[in-house]
């Protein structure tokens, strides 16, 4: 009897151990005391101080009525007695506020910005959404990199609708015009639209002309180069209208010449009439004569019609200079050349024109390709030679 009494004591001794080593690590674990926050029955955080709570909470009121009309706070806080294991679970000042922000349902008067009837954004004013507009103005009129402004304006129709807005769904306007770029970069019809109207000044090149000079001390189809030339440089003042970031017109307004270009000057001989013995014409294109020169179907035809195959390359038949380049009715894309002595090629119906007026080009060289434009009803060149405006026939020449 005395070895069961003695063994229920141990027992005792050491439970009742146990409950108060227990009851010590509990205290000691949870040993910092506050408050537990709550909205229903969610916990939301905790905080040292009911009190430092409270006004916390009155700045917080504060802050929301001073920026918004007719403010209503759905949802309330509730605050228990705790203990808490650590001191950094409490907290206090901004950061509890932020916590308050989130998780209150709080709503007031605001208005919904619309443009072109597309919703861009809840603001707490009608100040506020012009503050935003006035910060994109002033973003692409930066992108626009013009030297002078004469005029910005919002392209799009802009309105406000008043309306009832939870405070967590009105952001900053440095966030809205962020979030305005960002979608206006990649999006086909941008929320906004700014047009920008200003003036740019440039230097720009000033190319030489190329002035060509027959000469009868030189043999036909030699060239001599009097002066290389050289570019100038003129300040160019444009104006420019961009839409946005997008350059939509250029008109120039002035241009000031600041150095003047000297001239390219080249001698073309012209000792033996060029039409008088030729003998190094070549085919401008290869192919087959598909027309001949002379009357066709009661009119002159005056030159010869290549047959060849679109895009394939027309050359120039001998040195010269390009005398026009550009279109001309009937003929489609038309390219001149001016070979001095009087004596001109002329290859017509070019479906690419591969040279500029005023170039030099050398025998052989590719100036155009073989098209069907303008009066013709399949691909080919038609080729004439002049010779002081008189048409001659090419066949004579041609290799």
């Amino acid at each position: 009897m005395n070895i069961i009494r003695r063994n229920k004591m141990n027992i005792s001794v050491i439970v009742i151990t146990l409950m108060i080593t227990a009851t010590t690590m509990y205290f000691n674990v949870y040993r910092f005391k506050g408050y537990k926050v709550s909205i229903g029955k969610s916990t939301i955080t905790y905080v040292k101080s009911k009190k430092e709570f409270n006004k916390t909470y009155k700045q917080l009121q504060s802050e929301i009525e001073s920026k918004h009309r007719n403010v209503i706070i759905k949802k309330d806080f509730t605050l228990d007695k705790t203990k808490v294991e650590d001191v950094d679970m409490f907290i206090s000042g901004d950061n509890l506020k932020k916590v308050m922000l989130k998780k209150l349902d709080i709503v007031a008067d605001g208005f919904l910005m619309k443009s072109d009837n597309r919703k861009i954004a809840y603001v707490a004013s009608e100040n506020q959404g012009k503050e935003i507009l006035n910060s994109v103005k002033d973003y692409y009129c930066k992108e626009a990199k013009l030297n002078s402004i004469k005029k910005t304006e919002i392209v799009n129709k802009i309105k406000y609708e008043s309306v009832v807005v939870k405070i967590r769904n009105l952001y900053e306007s440095s966030e809205i015009v962020s979030e305005l770029i960002k979608y206006n970069t990649t999006a086909q019809i941008p929320f906004i639209t700014v047009k920008v109207v200003g003036n740019t000044s440039k230097e720009q090149p000033i190319y030489p002309t190329t002035i060509i000079t027959a000469s009868s001390t030189l043999t036909n189809g030699v060239t001599k180069i009097k002066c290389e030339g050289k570019e100038g440089i003129k300040k160019v003042t444009t104006e420019i209208i961009a839409l946005n970031n997008k350059t939509v017109s250029e008109k120039v307004l002035k241009s000031q010449i600041i150095t003047p270009a000297k001239n390219k000057e080249i001698y073309v001989g012209n000792y033996k009439p060029v039409i008088v013995g030729l003998t190094n014409m070549n085919s401008p294109s290869r192919g087959s004569i598909s027309s001949n020169f002379g009357m066709r179907w009661g009119r002159m035809h005056k030159g010869v019609d290549i047959a060849a195959s679109f895009g394939a390359a027309i050359s120039a038949v001998l040195d010269g200079t390009v005398a026009y380049a550009a279109w001309q009715d009937g003929y489609g894309n038309v390219i001149k050349i001016n070979h001095g002595g009087g004596i001109e090629t002329t290859y017509a119906h070019c479906s690419a024109i591969n040279v500029k007026k005023g170039e030099v080009v050398k025998l052989g060289d590719k100036i155009g390709e073989v098209g069907s434009i303008g009066n013709s009803t399949g691909p080919h060149l038609h080729f004439e030679v002049r010779e002081n405006g008189e048409p001659k026939n090419p066949q004579k020449y041609i290799k």
